[in-house]
């Protein structure tokens, strides 16, 4: 009896559809990791950090812009006179300037204006750029210019700290950060220590389209490579056949 290579073409089309169905589930989870690597988070953004409600007393609240620098090391934070507090923050508008003032408007304790002084107050640009959120940018971009809220505060045991909710410039093309940073304040010495801190990223479009473009672009690719798939298994059975002919 000759030994059969491969199966009839029946059985070929009830393995189709298990491909189908694999490849758009691979396609869905594919989709979703790609947009949680891009963004940093799934549907929708995080909260505040959990640290910021460790501040139980409001001390300054200061706008703040990265300073015109021209080395990394001459990098500071200076006070941000174009920033203003609104009488109300819309939480339906999701602007990352916005996130800890609109917090602090749910907590009942946002001030009726920015305080504009620096003074007494440790580098925390370079502590900031030192911590393990900062992203690193492509090539042509830089992560040092940032602009945002510096929230100083003390914690129900009296602990100074220091939190901070900024912006960057883009770090590649049309992709912006976000970074909300908390810092431990030693009054003695202004020691700043990194506690906590988190990021995530936008985008010049609506960032909900993204895993539908991933989709598209996996089912593509899964596409071509089911096509090369098939063509190189067409081309051993015609060598096969040629060779026992």
């Amino acid at each position: 009896m000759t030994k059969q290579f491969f199966k009839p073409k029946k059985n070929r089309v009830k393995v189709a559809p298990f491909y189908f169905l694999g490849t758009f589930l691979l396609a869905c989870l594919g989709s979703l990791w790609l947009s949680y690597e891009t963004l940093g988070y799934l549907f929708e953004r995080p909260a505040v950090l959990d640290t910021a409600k460790t501040i139980v007393k409001l001390d300054r609240l200061i706008p703040v812009k990265t300073s015109d620098c021209d080395r990394p090391e001459q990098c500071k934070f200076i006070v941000d006179t174009s920033q203003t507090i609104a009488a109300h923050y819309d939480p339906q508008l999701h602007r990352e300037e916005e996130r800890l003032l609109l917090y602090l408007q749910t907590m009942g304790k946002l001030p009726s204006s920015f305080d504009h002084n620096l003074q007494g107050i440790a580098d925390l640009h370079t502590s900031l750029m030192q911590s393990p959120i900062i992203a690193t940018p492509s090539p042509g971009f830089s992560n040092e210019y940032l602009s945002g809220v510096i929230l100083m505060g003390e914690t129900a045991s009296g602990e100074k700290r220091a939190f901070l909710s900024v912006s960057g410039s883009q770090i590649a093309e049309d992709y912006y950060p976000y970074y909300e940073a908390m810092f431990k304040i030693e009054p003695s010495s202004q020691t700043v220590q990194y506690l906590d801190g988190q990021r995530f990223f936008s985008l010049d479009f609506d960032e909900t389209v993204l895993p539908i473009v991933y989709f598209i672009l996996l089912i593509v690719v899964f596409g071509i490579v089911s096509v090369i798939i098939l063509a190189i298994s067409k081309g051993i059975q015609y060598w096969r056949r040629s060779t026992t002919s």
